[in-house]
């Protein structure tokens, strides 16, 4: 948005990350809008990204470091996307070992339609306020989530989701799921069935391996109304 290359930006990077400290403690960062680009996709549709200024990104990576170091402690082993040490070859070797060990036989998959543009960003507040009670901090991932979207020559701003493309969006999704999803699948749903079962989630995408035909069904009935 700002012209700003990643090149210039780094020709006074020390500099720049002192400023944007400063900016930061003392409450005065404000996030620039973010530029959206349209990608185009295998089945013919296109994906928005979200391109945000290369001080933003810093911003966004540091946010992200230490929300990371807060929720790992929470996050359930079922999830396997954008997480440190973490990979689909393992979420893909574990779905192996629940088949080759008899403990699948149905499978459920799905994919949450344009998850990270409708993510409720009220109830996402709600989530982060119950591990993360600073104030600044909370602040600065608000600040992060309510700018401007220049799409082409139409500037928006969005009052739901938050950009894909953005540094801090795959962990704040992998935040939401971890409630939405992750608990209580385990909590809720496991307590319930009949037979074995396994999530393996890898960002807005998942599967769900189940023993019986019966508790898959009654899974899939579920999984839309939650």
């Amino acid at each position: 948005m700002d012209g700003v290359t990643k090149e210039t930006y780094g020709q006074a990077l020390e500099n720049n990350r002192q400023e944007l400290h400063t900016r930061l403690q003392g409450k005065r960062y404000r996030h620039q809008p973010i530029r959206r680009v349209h990608i185009p996709t295998a089945q013919g549709k296109t994906r928005p990204i979200g391109i945000s200024a290369c001080e933003d990104k810093v911003g966004q990576d540091a946010v992200r470091e230490v929300l990371e170091a807060i929720y790992e402690q929470d996050f359930l082993d079922c999830s396997y996307g954008f997480r440190p040490g973490r990979s689909a070859h393992d979420a893909v070797r574990t779905l192996k070992q629940i088949v080759d060990g008899g403990e699948v036989r149905w499978i459920f998959e799905a994919d949450s339609v344009s998850f990270f543009d409708s993510l409720d960003r009220t109830e996402l507040k709600k989530m982060r306020e119950v591990r993360g009670a600073d104030g600044s901090l909370l602040r600065l991932i608000g600040k992060c989530l309510h700018v401007g979207v220049l799409d082409g020559e139409a500037y928006v701003e969005p009052e739901v989701g938050t950009a894909q493309g953005a540094g801090r969006s795959p962990l704040l999704g992998n935040v939401s799921l971890h409630y939405v999803l992750d608990r209580w699948f385990e909590t809720a749903v496991k307590p319930r069935l009949q037979g074995k079962a396994t999530l393996i989630r890898y960002g807005d995408d998942f599967i769900i391996g189940f023993e019986r035909e019966d508790d898959a069904r009654r899974g899939m009935a579920v999984l839309g109304k939650r």
